[in-house]
């Protein structure tokens, strides 16, 4: 059985709505794909891209020693969550 196929018989068995969020998804990469194919086949230039790299890394950090992650959890459950309390 080819890839398509086996892809046909679970898209078949899927619920309405897990299609919904999937025929979106797929959309969104169809998108990004086009707009990849649409730069030179020969570029090169990945600065742009790197620079992007770079600020994500910035914002990387790492907790303190005293962090805990449960206290931390609870609180800020209590906060969303307590006006349904």
């Amino acid at each position: 059985m080819s890839t398509l196929e086996k892809t046909i018989d679970l898209l078949q068995k899927m619920p309405e709505q897990s299609l919904e969020s999937l025929y979106d998804f797929i959309c969104s990469i169809w998108i990004h794909q086009d707009v990849k194919t649409e730069l030179p086949v020969n570029s090169t230039d990945t600065s742009e891209s790197m620079e992007g790299f770079r600020v994500l890394q910035s914002f990387a950090g790492t907790l303190p020693a005293d962090f805990d992650y449960k206290k931390e959890l609870e609180e800020m459950r209590e906060e969303k969550y307590a006006r349904f309390n």
